[in-house]
């Protein structure tokens, strides 16, 4: 409900711009991710996957045309690989991402920018006995390339900001000791934005 609640008010907020301008693009491309953690998986390594998704973008200032607000709804991958044994085992975790970010171009073709992602698990390739927390948070930032284009480029790194993972810790004597959270996302995201409205419309 908290997630719903955001959204909501983040597009309402859009539609309160009359003098704004705004422009709807399609995104995909791959990820690259991995996981930090407290060192009880031992060393992962990041595998690769991919995000699709559409993105609004208000300037709302006609005085400050460099500066927008922009918001992205992905499909997005994340996960890490696991070496046991010699043998290698993926871990797949799929998100619905609600991403309202700042942007602001520093040239016509060069932009940057940076804001949270709210993240909610869907599903994931890892059996029931690992229970996977079902909202994330993370802090991202990125670049953007001939944005003013009808395509463009784009890359960003994505920060955890909360744990992914709920599992026991069990001792072999005394049993369960407790619940513990742990593994933090990190993302690098990379891909090709189209734009529907390349040309900057009024509301």
């Amino acid at each position: 409900m908290r997630y719903k609640f955001i959204v909501v008010t983040f597009f309402v907020f859009f539609m309160q711009i009359p003098e704004g301008f705004a422009q709807v693009g399609m995104m995909v491309g791959t990820n690259y991710s991995n996981v930090r953690h407290d060192g009880i998986l031992g060393k992962t390594q990041g595998q690769i996957g991919l995000h699709l998704g559409i993105n609004v973008e208000v300037v709302p200032l006609k005085n400050i045309p460099n500066l927008s607000l922009k918001t992205d709804l992905l499909l997005t991958q994340k996960g890490y690989t696991l070496r046991i044994d010699g043998a290698r085992y993926r871990a797949n975790i799929e998100y619905g991402s609600f991403a309202p970010m700042l942007k602001y171009a520093i040239m016509e073709d060069f932009s940057i920018h940076s804001g949270l992602e709210f993240n909610r698990f869907t599903e994931s390739n890892v059996g029931e006995d690992i229970t996977f927390r079902k909202n994330e948070k993370a802090f991202f930032f990125g670049l953007g390339l001939f944005n003013s284009k009808i395509i463009s480029f784009y890359t960003r790194a994505s920060f955890g900001l909360t744990p992914v993972l709920d599992y026991y810790d069990i001792d072999p004597i005394e049993g369960i000791q407790g619940r513990i959270s742990d593994l933090y996302t990190t993302t690098i995201m990379l891909g090709i934005q189209f734009n529907i409205h390349h040309e900057k419309i009024r509301f």
